[in-house]
């Protein structure tokens, strides 16, 4: 199946299960960015529950503009902020510091555009779950009634955080860092099925029953 999909910042486990079933995969580059949604931002699990990791963007959130060329802000030390929460959310965690070298590196070099930094962790995302996903880039806006494939542009959005469109997903639990203080929380940023499973996140994803796609 082809499959026409937004850019997201460190994407909810659901879109990469989603993705990994992909015969083929458009990222749309030429839509105007939509706030509000995984586009800059993720979930993680931290001591106080979920908590949301926004990039800040040039222009703020309210730009008429093709996501190709959304521009993120460095007025704020976000870098600095998002790696310290990911620190302290998942330092305990069994391979935060397996995957802690690479991914640091994302908090500390400067990013012009939003769908660089996105596309970029994303490549090093799948190489940890040892996964190659064909992945291509919009060349233009394209149409949901002429593209030949599936299109799931705002299907996995924060507002239905444990849905695909319509479809209902189960998300088998696993132990998560602060189990002892929560339920398990669902559909979280891949960084909570990285840091807790490992090498078992990609069965994870692999395993989870997508009807739709």
């Amino acid at each position: 199946m082809k499959i026409l999909i937004e850019s997201q910042y460190a994407g909810s486990i659901l879109y990469f299960a989603v993705l990994r079933k992909a015969e083929a995969v458009w990222l749309e580059q030429h839509e105007h960015f939509r706030k509000g949604s995984y586009r800059n931002r993720c979930v993680i699990l931290g001591a106080n529950g979920a908590l949301r990791l926004s990039i800040p963007l040039q222009s703020g959130k309210d730009q008429n503009k093709p996501f190709e060329m959304v521009k993120i802000s460095y007025a704020d030390p976000w870098q600095k902020i998002h790696w310290e929460s990911l620190g302290a959310a998942y330092r305990s965690s069994p391979f935060f510091e397996y995957y802690e070298p690479q991914l640091k590196a994302f908090y500390a070099k400067q990013f012009s555009s939003l769908s660089d930094f996105n596309q970029q962790l994303f490549d090093q995302l799948n190489l940890f779950l040892k996964k190659t996903i064909p992945v291509q880039f919009t060349k233009s806006y394209e149409a949901s009634e002429t593209f030949e494939g599936l299109d799931l542009r705002n299907c996995i959005h924060p507002k239905n955080p444990i849905s695909l469109g319509n479809e209902l997903v189960d998300f088998p639990s696993y132990i998560q860092v602060f189990n002892d203080r929560f339920e398990f929380v669902p559909n979280l940023s891949i960084f909570d099925l990285l840091f807790n499973l490992g090498p078992k996140a990609g069965d994870y994803l692999d395993n989870l029953l997508i009807t739709s796609v």
